[in-house]
Order: structure tokens, then sequence, then C-alpha cells
């Protein structure tokens, strides 16, 4: 974390997403309904979906920063990824069935739209204020704590904003132009909207169920770290693997044929070094060595060896049949 206060707001952001979208979910329900904004209620389930990822933050950061035990060799960062799936899969199922009842009314015929209150309009421009807010405060929030649940928490506000923008312009577009439909069609605009949202949540969250390397710029960086420290002469196998909020890194680094074991051990060292100082959320490092020809230094300690006693054998040899 940059700066020490980060701790707050780490500990703070599930409170505060839980507490805000549930007001929020809320007041667009009770304004949708006695305005008659349908786009407005539909809005209420972008709310309604923050408050849920708000309550798998409080469990799931909790759960996950767990320390490694017996059981959990890894730690638990994983959990991360699971309760991010169940929020991706929630929305598919719930906007699915949104999209099947809010089509139908759009098709209904144009007789039965009605313009909605004015009221509405008021309501979402309150909202659209409130989700950016939020949006810049848990995209700070995830970018210093790395979370991936509380990454997905800020895409939600951001789309939401979009949302509670569409909202309103569906409302004016009722009352100004003419149009009594456009708040229905931003109502399964919004629907479709929450759908592939699911969509790309669950992808995510099951890409880091299956230990997806880290982005090829990260992984880049790690080459390249690994490469100025002095004495590697090549980079071999850069590994990594997410884990929650936390990065795993295994590299194997190719080092002079002609160096003792102890010293392939220091340089190793050396980079497993300047990677801790350089890379951010990293859980944990390890860093190989072998011969930049390909071959093992401790190969190369044996094969002196071997020789040697081959030198000393046939020395013997050579004594025993000159006696």
């Amino acid at each position: 974390m940059s700066y020490p206060r980060c701790i707050v707001c780490y500990r703070s952001v599930g409170w505060i997403g839980l507490v805000v979208n549930l007001c929020l979910s809320f007041l667009k329900v009770f304004v949708g309904l006695i305005s008659g904004s349908q786009a407005l209620v539909i809005d209420a389930l972008y709310s309604a979906k923050d408050v849920l990822t708000s309550f798998l933050i409080l469990f799931g950061l909790k759960y996950s920063r767990q320390p490694i035990d017996e059981e959990h060799q890894f730690g638990h960062g994983k959990a991360e990824f699971l309760f991010s799936l169940t929020v991706g899969l929630s929305m598919m199922v719930i906007t699915g069935l949104f999209v099947y009842f809010e089509a139908g009314k759009l098709l209904s015929g144009v007789a039965t739209h009605k313009a909605p209150h004015m009221i509405a309009l008021w309501a979402a421009l309150f909202v659209l204020g409130a989700n950016v807010f939020l949006w810049y405060y848990t995209r700070c929030v995830s970018i210093q704590i790395n979370s991936p649940i509380v990454s997905i928490l800020s895409q939600h506000q951001k789309s939401d904003a979009y949302s509670s923008l569409a909202v309103a312009c569906g409302i004016v577009g009722s009352h100004y132009l003419g149009l009594p439909w456009l708040d229905t069609l931003v109502a399964v605009g919004e629907c479709l909207d929450l759908f592939h949202l699911g969509i790309k949540i669950s992808w995510d969250s099951f890409q880091g169920l299956m230990d997806v390397a880290a982005p090829r710029e990260l992984v880049r960086k790690i080459h390249d770290l690994a490469s100025t420290v002095s004495g590697v002469r090549s980079v071999e196998e850069v590994q990594t693997r997410r884990i929650g909020q936390e990065i795993w890194i295994s590299l194997v680094i190719g080092v002079d044929p002609e160096l003792t074991v102890e010293r392939g051990k220091e340089i190793s060292l050396w980079v497993e070094s300047r990677l801790v100082d350089s890379i951010p959320h990293l859980g944990d490092v390890s860093v190989h060595f072998k011969s930049a020809e390909g071959s093992l230094p401790e190969l190369k300690q044996v094969e002196g060896e071997i020789a040697a006693m081959r030198q000393q054998l046939a020395q013997m040899q050579a004594a025993t049949g000159g006696a």
C-alpha cells in the first residue's frame, strides 16, 4: 500500500459499499415505482448486485487473508475468485429473467407505454453523482490492495454510473421527445448490460481459479529485472500465478557454468531481493539457477571429481603393473 491511510479504506470499503448501495437500491425501487419508471426499477439491480459484492468483500477479504496452514499450503487467496464467480453467475440468472419480461413489455405496443414522472429524473441524477464518487473510491482501494473482488466492485460502480446516466437520458427523451417507450428500452438495455457484465466477471473468476498467469507486461518486467542482476547470463523460465491479491513467481536463471553452487545460490538471492523490492503485491518468489550452457553447476563439479578419480585409478594401476 502506498499510504498509511490505505489500511483504513481497506477495512471499511466493504461496509461503505454495503450501506451506500443498499440505500441507493431502496431509493431507486421506491422512486421508480411511484414515478412509473421501469428503467429506474431495473437500475436498482445494479445497486443490489453491489450490495451482494460488498457483503462478499466483507467475508471474502477476511477469509482470503488467513495465513498459510497445513491444509492450504498456497494460502486462501482463491476464495476471492470463488466469491466473484458467485456474483457473476447470480447476475446472469437474475438479469436473464428480467430481459425476458422487459422485452415483452417493449413489444407489447406503444399505447401501453407512459412517460415516467420527472421525480425519477432527479433521483437518477442524484444516484449518478453517488456512483461516480464510489467508482473513484473503490478503484483507488482496489489498486492499492490488488484485490480481485474490490476491483469487481469498482467496475460495478462505473457501470452503475453509466446506467444512471442512461436512465436520466431515457426520462428526458420520454418527456421532451414524445417517446414514452424510451424508458422501457433503457430498462432492456440495462438488463443486457448486466448480463454481459455477469459473463465477464464469471470468465475472469474462472481464469483466476485455473491459475492464469500474470499479465504479459508484468512477466516482461520480471524478465528484465532478473536480467539486470550481476551474474545472471540468461533468464531461462518465468512462471507466474495469481493467488487472490498476490502474485506468486517461479524463476529459472542461467549463470556461468564455472561458478560454484554457493555462488549460484547467492546470485539467486540477489534476484529474489530485486523482485521483492520492485514487484508490488508479491506473495512468494522462488528463483532456481542452472548453467547457462544447459548443465547444472553441481554436474560440473561431479564431472571434475570423476576425472580426478579416473586419473588416480590409472596411476594406481600403472604402479601395480610396474611392481
